[in-house]
Parts: C-alpha cells; structure tokens; sequence
C-alpha cells in the first residue's frame, strides 16, 4: 500500500484511508475485491480477483445511485453501460500458464525489446476457462463493445496512469467464435500494455515498483449508433474534472472544473487534440478568446469513429459523416472566415462545405438538454460522493431508442476516478535579474511552482523543424531523456507546437515515455505553430500531478527566449533539429500562477568554501 494513503492533503481533504471511496471494496490486505453483495444491476462479476481502480470508481458509483443517492436533479437523464469485469485473477493465470514472468523481467530490466513481449503476449494462449466466461458476454451484447484497461495501481490516489494502457473498441459483430477471438486478442494486447513504455516510465517516475502491477479489464458496450457508411459512435463525448488545474482566467477558481468535449468517439477529449474546453460555471468563457478565426482554429475538424466495415477505430473529417444531428452542435465556417449556426439539418450533409465543433447550442442553451447544469450537478456530487477532486468521462446519447423515447440526449457515465493532484504552491516571489541572465519570460503562464538548479535544456528549433523529420526528432528526444533518466537528472524541455500531438503540424509527436524526465515543458507559439493551451488533458493532468511545470511562450505577444543566455550553456550535442544544453550552476524555474508570469534564469553560482 502507498503510503500516500495515509495523508491528509493541504486542503484538508480526507486521507485515502479514510475516504468512503478507498474504503469500498478493500480487503483486510489492502487489496480490492468485490463482494458479490456490491456488485450492481448492470454490472457482471466474471472472477474473483482484484477489479483495479477504473472498474471500482464505476461500480462505487453505480452502487451509491441504486442504493438511492441523487447526482443531479436531472437524474432521468443520466445513464450508466453495461459492464462486465475480468478481474486480476484471469490476468494471473495468463501470466503463469505462458510462463511470461521471465519475459517481463527481462523487458523491464532493458534486456529484451519491448517489440519481443509484445509479440509473446500476442503468441500466447488465453486460459480455456476464463475464455469460456467472455462467452456469455458476448451471447448477451449484440453491440459495439470497448474493452479498457482497469489496473490495480489505479487504486492510489496520487497515480491516474490515465492514458497509459489501452482501450480496444470492437464491433462485434459475426460468428460467436470470431468475436470471442477478436476480444481475447484485444485482452492479450491490454495486458500486453501493462509492461509498455508509457506505464514503464511514468512508474519509474513515481518510484513504483511494477512487479506489483496487474490487470483486470472493464468490458462496456459502447455507447453511440451506427450512422452512415458503417460508421459507430457516440454524437459527443467528453471528460470533465472537477478541478482545474489551469484556470485561463482570474474569474474562474481551480474548483470550479473543466470540461473537454469533442464529437465522436472520447478519445480526442482525453488526448492532446483539439476540443471545446469550457468551465461548467461560466460556460461561454472560451480560453481562446471570441475572435472568429481563433474559434476556427482550436476547434475540432477530425472525428474517430469506429469504422464497423473494417473493424478498427478510423478518423473522418466533419464534412465526411454526412449526419444531420451535427447540426445540434457544429457551425458553418464561411469563406470570409465568420462562423454561424448552420440554417437546416441538411447543411450537413454538404461535403463542399467547412464545419467546426463549436458545440454553443449545447453548453450555453437548455433547448437540446439541461447538459452544464447536469455537468455542474455530477462533479459537485461525484466530488462529495468520493471525498476527492473526481475525473469523469462521458458521452451522449443523442439517437437511440432510449434516447427517442425519453425525448432528450441521454448522458452516460463511462468512467469515474479520483483526480490526482499535488498540493497548492506557496506564494511565488520571482526574483528581480538582469537581460543578461533571463533565458526565458513568459507572461501566460499556467500553473504555480518553483524548480531550482535544473542543470540540462533539451530545445527542438522551430525555426528548423521539419514535419518530415518529426518522428525522427522525436525519437532524439527519447534518447536523450533516456540518457538523462539514467543519470537521474530532470531537464527543460522547448519545443513547437504541442508536445506529444498526434499530429506532427501541430507539434513534436513524442510519446509520454519519451519526454517522461521532462521537469518543466514549454510549448512555443510561432506563424507556423499555434499551440492550444493544455487545458483539462488527462496529459496535462498528469503533467501537473508529477510536479511538471507547464509554460507556454508567445515571441509576438512579447514573451521572451534569449539567444545570448542560450549560447552561453555548454552544448551537449546538437544537429539540424535538436540541440542539448547543459547549465553548469543550472537552471532556477519561477510559474507565478497568481500573476501569470514565467521566469527561467541561470542559477546563481555556488560559493565555494576556503580553508582558513
């Protein structure tokens, strides 16, 4: 058990041990397991095993509403999938009848590529008789189903690894022995993931052990409907956290949450993508202002969708659904730039013509459902319910039976989970230092910390940065964060664009074990980078919850990177794209969070003792 369970936060919180919700399902062992009494309607228990902290936040949830607790005055609209958990125990019997223990000592230890245990989690064979307990699963839900990650480290507070292990959505459809193949397969590759390099650094970062990891998985069906050209998904989906880490505004609070919502499939909400960001309180403030053109710009054009004809998740751009209901919840970009609600629903169907996911009519208007009031209810609910700052993710049911028949889009809970956080910073006082030792000033800061005597400075330049050459300069950045890793040392990291995009024009598309060392990660704003502020990603969640700091720089809005202070550090190594710097006295880091500002500045030099 972590020993973080047993404090108390600086905001008087309760401990985990005495939370209700790390109380729920924990054996006298520490361990969590489900009492067939706790189990919920809507809910199948395949084992006996461990359930991990996804599947548990769900069923505590669910629990709590069938035994008669209110999360929202808007109650008839809220709606749960059907779940089904495979505890640990089937992850066990995996382990130990393919003989894999010694496979994932030697990845773990660096002597086997991560590429071989892949391959021989892929190789090995599912237990016969756990095989045979998905069947009923299946024999039950003729619909799409998502299988998730749900592992027992997710159990501390302090550690979402949200992100770090996959999620396979499936079809289902066909023969019995072909889904039941399928959805082995996608469990295989889930355990596969719990030894892949995201979880393998970002415990290394945390200092967990991962001989303790295991894995259950949450089976759901997905929620959605399948609209033209074969394609499934839910009309919205989004993630909400009842803290915000990064408020864009002083007349927002840290406690008055965030909000990420995309159309489609959740996946872009929880990544580093473009979505609607708002807060539940003031839900027509937008973080990138109202100019026209910034709206175009930081709004979603991309969908993932789950493409039934070739049984995979796909992306389409807005104008390829041809779906009238994006009508609820998109606008209609112009050729001079000004953006309008569209005049019918068959604007939609218009491949000739621009949209953007604005999602206005749905945050700030009750004519298509009550949804930021029923958004505000769930996380002060979820919140008080878990006695922590909570995590939901969503969707919403605009087109099924059930939603025709309630005659409203229908809000259904995914995922619920405490939201790791750090204790609030002191008071910031940056001190007053000359031209010649800023390397950096910031005045948009998001955040609030200090770091002192950061020694190295890992920079991609803009100025040379190449989307040919992206995965290469990506790769180099892992490298050299592995190097650092090694030697225990935390750097600096600068770049374009936004760090770890899917998508290299919108900057460096490092995976998270790659930049894991990173202590402070500035993104740089150029002509050809634009980069959203990081607002309400799980990415970023964690970012803040390791203690990261997070500074985004705008040269035109007169932020500032010295060239003279940064050919003053000592080069490492440097080519075309990629330099490594080294500060010999290191480097001081100052977020004022209060004031928005940013400093970095080359640390004082260390006074040195003379005998007497």
């Amino acid at each position: 058990m972590s020993p973080s369970r047993h404090r108390h936060s600086a905001a008087g919180r309760p401990s985990a041990a005495e939370s209700r919700f790390f109380r729920f399902a924990r054996a006298l062992d520490g361990s969590y397991r489900l009492d067939p009494s706790q189990v919920p309607t809507g809910v199948d228990l395949l084992g006996e095993g461990q359930i991990g902290g996804k599947a548990r936040g769900l069923v505590f949830v669910m629990r709590h509403v069938q035994d008669g607790a209110t999360l929202t005055k808007h109650a008839h609209l809220v709606r749960f999938p059907h779940s089904s958990i495979l505890p640990t125990d089937a992850f066990d019997d995996f382990m130990k009848e393919n003989n894999l223990a010694g496979a994932v000592e030697a990845t773990c230890s660096g002597h086997m590529p991560r590429e071989e245990l892949a391959a021989r989690f892929a190789a090995a064979t599912f237990p016969v008789a756990w095989r045979e307990r998905l069947v009923p699963v299946l024999a039950r839900e003729q619909r799409p189903i998502v299988a998730r990650s749900s592992s027992i480290m997710e159990d501390d507070p302090d550690h979402s690894f949200a992100g770090m292990y996959l999620s396979e959505f499936l079809p289902n459809q066909g023969p019995m022995e072909r889904r039941l193949a399928l959805l082995v397969a996608s469990i295989q590759r889930i355990y596969a993931s719990t030894f892949g390099p995201n979880a393998r650094a970002y415990r290394k970062r945390h200092g967990l052990d991962w001989r303790n990891e295991k894995m259950a998985i949450l089976i759901q069906n997905m929620i959605g409907s399948q609209h033209s050209a074969d394609l499934f998904y839910p009309l919205v989906g989004g993630v909400a956290f009842s803290r915000n880490f990064y408020p864009w505004t002083d007349r927002l609070r840290p406690e008055d949450g965030v909000v990420r919502l995309v159309v489609g499939i959740g996946t872009r909400a929880v990544g580093r993508e473009y979505a609607r960001v708002f807060s539940p309180r003031l839900p027509g403030l937008r973080p990138e202002g109202s100019d026209p053109s910034s709206i175009v710009r930081y709004s979603q054009e991309t969908v993932d969708v789950l493409d039934m004809t070739e049984g995979r998740l796909s992306q389409r751009r807005l104008n390829e659904l041809s779906n009238p209901l994006l009508s609820s919840i998109c606008s209609v970009v112009h050729p001079d730039g000004e953006v309008s609600d569209p005049v019918s629903d068959q604007v939609m169907l218009s491949r000739d013509q621009r949209f953007v996911a604005t999602f206005t009519r749905l945050i700030e208007q009750t004519t298509l459902m009550p949804f930021t009031p029923l958004v505000r209810d769930l996380l002060a609910s979820l919140r008080d319910l878990l006695d922590y700052p909570v995590d939901v993710e969503f969707a919403l049911d605009f087109s099924s039976e059930e939603a025709a028949r309630s005659q409203s889009p229908l809000l259904y809970i995914l995922q619920v989970r405490p939201l790791g956080s750090r204790s609030e910073h002191r008071r910031i006082r940056a001190p007053e230092e000359p031209d010649t030792k800023v390397l950096l000033r910031s005045h948009r800061v998001l955040g609030n910390g200090i770091l002192r005597r950061v020694r190295h400075l890992v920079l991609v330049d803009p100025t040379s940065y190449e989307v040919s050459q992206a995965y290469t300069i990506a790769r180099g950045v892992g490298r050299i964060n592995d190097a650092l890793i090694a030697r225990d040392e935390s750097y600096i990291l600068v770049g374009p664009g936004r760090w770890a995009s899917s998508n290299p024009r919108l900057g460096v598309p490092v995976e998270y074990s790659e930049i894991s060392g990173a202590s402070v990660i500035v993104e740089m704003a150029t002509e050809s980078f634009a980069p959203e502020l990081s607002y309400g990603t799980h990415f970023y969640a964690d970012m803040v919850s390791s203690g990261v700091l997070y500074i985004p720089l705008a040269i035109e809005r007169g932020d500032v990177l010295s060239d003279e202070v940064l050919r003053s550090l000592r080069v490492v190594e440097r080519d075309d794209h990629l330099a490594h710097y080294e500060a010999p006295a290191g480097l001081d880091v100052y977020v004022d969070g209060r004031k928005q500002q940013g400093l970095i500045v080359l640390s004082p030099t260390p006074r040195t003792r003379t005998s007497r």
